[in-house]
């Protein structure tokens, strides 16, 4: 096995030699492929920043509920029905997937991620909400979540929360 390693690696075996150079063309295409790929998303992951909101907390409904207060809402066009907000009987929020809309003057992006795994969690299936903004000043997502927070308090009733 060893003389016919020397004999391919000097060149003398071109069915091999020609074999190992088309299989390290290959390995480097897709390695170069990836490249791009992985530039974008060290871009992306530099200039902008991202919050996420998981429906085992109670800031979960409170996004929910700031939500039915945007004028975007009604621009979006896939929806789901919601009748887990209270004072509400039933209302729509944005269906899982990718949406776009503008708040503050800067475009927005939300992930509304639902699994369909019922079998973890007592049965239960699991969402999300992960929003991502361009930017890298945490203020601006401290005005966000400060925004959901007094819109949760206004449709409580409760005037001194903060």
């Amino acid at each position: 096995m060893g003389h016919f390693l020397k004999s391919v690696l000097a060149g003398r075996n071109e069915f091999a030699s020609g074999g190992l150079l088309l299989m390290i063309i290959g390995a480097m295409t897709v390695w170069l492929r990836e490249v791009p790929e992985r530039v974008w998303e060290w871009i992306v992951r530099q200039t902008t920043m991202m919050i996420t909101v998981k429906d085992d907390d109670a800031a979960f409904v409170w996004v929910k509920e700031w939500f039915l207060e945007q004028k975007f809402l009604r621009k979006i066009r896939r929806v789901d029905l919601d009748t887990t907000m209270q004072n509400e009987r039933i209302t729509m929020i944005p269906a899982p997937g990718k949406h776009w809309f503008w708040y503050g003057g800067r475009p927005f992006e939300v992930w509304f991620s639902r699994t369909e795994n019922t079998r973890e969690r007592n049965g239960r299936r699991m969402e999300s909400l992960t929003f991502r903004t361009l930017g890298r000043n945490r203020a601006f997502l401290e005005l966000f979540v400060n925004d959901v927070v007094k819109c949760h308090i206004k449709r409580q009733g409760v005037q001194s929360y903060l």
